[in-house]
């Protein structure tokens, strides 16, 4: 979910997440498939909705600290571990998006809409960030 949210993944329905099960009955998640942005395409983000509520909100431009401060409750997470985890995610989206796109120009790839979704995914990542950061301000120590 924090991923999705990162990348404005508006497409990730439940279905989309599975668990694979191992040897004496241990599961884990199975790695994402099927991951979309919306963040490149000519669309509207004030209307663009999540495929699952985060925080009891579906639409992307309403969620942010609170929603993921109310998601951690309902999920009994530590809050301030939640928002760390969801600061390195947005750091290293940040951070990667440029080596991947570099890569991917190496290896031929090279079309417009490559580049407007890694302008994109940077811009996003950031704003992500700042959100992030007024949630790990808000949130206190131990919680």
């Amino acid at each position: 979910m924090a991923f999705n949210w990162l990348i404005a993944g508006t497409d990730a329905h439940a279905k989309n997440y599975s668990l694979l099960i191992g040897a004496e009955g241990r599961s884990r998640l199975a790695p994402l498939y099927d991951i979309t942005s919306i963040l490149p395409y000519d669309f509207d983000l004030q209307r663009a909705r999540f495929a699952m509520k985060i925080g009891g909100e579906y639409r992307l431009r309403d969620v942010g600290p609170r929603q993921w401060q109310r998601l951690a409750a309902d999920l009994r997470l530590d809050r301030g571990a939640l928002f760390e985890r969801l600061r390195d995610m947005a750091r290293a989206l940040a951070d990667n998006v440029s080596d991947i796109r570099r890569a991917a120009e190496r290896e031929g790839l090279d079309h417009p809409l490559i580049a407007r979704l890694s302008d994109a995914l940077v811009a996003r990542a950031r704003r992500c960030l700042e959100a992030i950061d007024i949630g790990i301000a808000a949130t206190p120590s131990g919680s």
